[in-house]
């Protein structure tokens, strides 16, 4: 599965990121685009270049989901509950950190929040154990609200849409079940060829 990932950036950074980070699947923002979505579940990274650049963002709001990177020694603009990257680095260090912070980050919805296999309803602190595949299938549906089924088969599962299978239905049996478990009030609905996922 490719992740989905925001950056914000200058345009020639961004030019950069897109081939080093051909693995995953970017959103292209420039850093004033920026706006703080509170509930917001895709990772986002910022390359920061200057004290300019920090000025436009409003670091204090920003969340986990976040990543900074920038060549500034001067870290005193940067929320301590943020991820940093200080450069320079080498580009293959700067890509292994940025997949560390994309595969290790944990997303919140609502009542849940999920840290790698483990699904947890943060109301009530009940929690359950998602194998792989059902990560992503949970992930992708969260930071997409609504996708297309066969997305999930081609992108998630590897599956030809040419082939007649009952996995994915199988995966959502099982997720809706532990769903159930924990007793979040988020619901997984079907619609023709269509997944949405709602509180």
């Amino acid at each position: 599965m490719k992740y989905s990932i925001n950056i914000y950036a200058n345009r020639k950074i961004k030019s950069f990121l897109s081939e080093l980070l051909s693995d995953y699947n970017l959103f292209l923002f420039d850093l004033d685009e920026f706006q703080v979505l509170e509930k917001h579940m895709r990772p986002s990274i910022m390359i920061l270049n200057n004290e300019e650049d920090f000025k436009i963002m409003n670091l204090e709001k920003i969340s986990g989901n976040y990543l900074i990177v920038s060549n500034i020694k001067n870290i005193n603009f940067i929320n301590k509950k943020n991820n940093f990257i200080q450069t320079p680095l080498s580009i293959s260090k700067i890509k292994t950190l940025i997949e560390n912070f994309v595969e290790n980050l944990k997303v919140y919805f609502h009542d849940i929040f999920i840290e790698n296999e483990k699904l947890t309803n943060t109301k009530n602190n009940l929690f359950c154990y998602l194998t792989k595949v059902e990560v992503e299938i949970l992930t992708h549906l969260i930071s997409e609200k609504e996708t297309n089924k066969d997305f999930i088969k081609e992108n998630i599962l590897n599956i030809k849409n040419s082939i007649q299978t009952n996995s994915l239905e199988s995966h959502l049996t099982r997720i809706r079940k532990k769903m159930n478990q924990i007793n979040t009030s988020i619901k997984i609905q079907s619609r023709r060829d269509k997944l949405l996922i709602k509180p």
